[in-house]
């Protein structure tokens, strides 16, 4: 499989990310698990990312919309540690949890950002855990939403500055 060359992008990124879990196990279905999962995601910022924009926590797999000042290095650096940290601390007698690698995208417009959203937000609908996005706790739809505050997240484009 040919490299990603993710090192060399530079300069501040705003990236949707997915991280699947080997063999899509779902091994995040417990709801203890699924708040162990997002505090070890919201204790990475700020010193791993510079914004989490929006994310939700499935059985299987993660998505999340996070932004980088430092770019490609910054953006592989977080998902090593989160994988890392995640699988160490949840499940250390697995060894690995997670696939290799993960999947990016490079938001580039607001109508691309309003797409990834949009579409985390409606993953645990559309995978029949819940009838109401609003309803499923592990996700940034109640921010969005509601303007349900957390110190975790940010709907503004600030940390660019």
């Amino acid at each position: 499989m040919p490299k990603r060359n993710r090192t060399k992008i530079t300069g501040p990124i705003t990236v949707f990310l997915t991280t699947t879990l080997i063999d899509w196990q779902p091994l995040f279905s417990n709801k203890n698990i699924l708040d162990k999962v997002e505090r070890q995601l919201f204790q990475l910022f700020p010193c791993k990312a510079d914004a989490l924009m929006g994310y939700v926590l499935m059985p299987s797999h993660v998505h999340l919309i996070v932004g980088f000042k430092c770019g490609g290095i910054q953006m592989c650096e977080f998902m090593r540690t989160f994988k890392s940290l995640t699988a160490r601390f949840l499940f250390p007698e697995r060894g690995s949890i997670w696939m290799e690698g993960f999947d990016d995208f490079i938001i580039r417009t607001d109508e691309q950002f309003a797409i990834k959203l949009n579409y985390i937000h409606d993953n645990p609908v559309r995978n029949n855990l819940v009838k109401l996005a609003s309803d499923w706790k592990w996700s940034s739809v109640r921010l969005w939403l509601n303007d349900e505050p957390n110190p975790s997240l940010t709907k503004s484009w600030d940390w660019l500055d």
